[in-house]
């Protein structure tokens, strides 16, 4: 796994081996993934002890199929896992909580297949990795929001799913003072 700016401080987070776990597996898949990026709080360095992992797996071309069909190694040993789909040819999601009660949301992607709204890490892969994806303005807290509001209204997140975010809604607001919190959203 590559380094980046603030990477130390990753690796002191309770979720680093569950990170460093799951990219291996990528990285080990190497006829079917292109490599993987590393999104949110954790890629800027500002994650804390009840971050979650945002992951992007992305497929070699022509290779999504055989990718979504293998990503429960990625997440063997997790105590639950999710999928998520949206309808959109070549991307879903793959989401798992682990042992150690970590959040991995990893996005399974063809190049191209997502619009990345903020910079990625590229931890495994060529440097050029983010550029196979098209750039747009980064959300806003009111658009996670919404969006976290429709998966609920919908029933896309699982009981489980749900209580964890609530869980972790309630540690944000006691544990980081953050009054903003809403309940569980699967969203992070």
């Amino acid at each position: 796994m590559r380094d980046w700016p603030r990477r130390a401080h990753v690796e002191t987070l309770r979720l680093w081996p569950d990170l460093a776990l799951t990219v291996d597996r990528i990285e080990s898949r190497r006829e079917l993934f292109l490599g993987a990026l590393l999104l949110g709080s954790l890629s800027r360095g500002e994650g804390d002890a009840i971050s979650d992992v945002d992951l992007v797996a992305v497929t070699r071309p022509g290779r999504w199929q055989g990718a979504w069909e293998v990503r429960h190694v990625l997440s063997s040993g997790a105590l639950a896992a999710f999928d998520r789909s949206e309808g959109k040819s070549e991307v879903a999601g793959h989401t798992w909580i682990t042992p150690s009660l970590v959040k991995v949301e990893c996005l399974i992607t063809a190049p191209g297949g997502m619009r990345l709204h903020e910079d990625g890490v590229v931890l495994v892969g060529e440097d050029d990795l983010t550029d196979r994806f098209e750039r747009v303005a980064p959300l806003t807290r009111r658009q996670v929001d919404d969006y976290a509001a429709r998966l609920r209204d919908t029933g896309a997140i699982s009981d489980i799913e749900r209580a964890f975010g609530d869980l972790i809604s309630l540690l944000r607001r006691e544990v980081r003072g953050d009054p903003t919190a809403t309940h569980g959203d699967g969203v992070d």
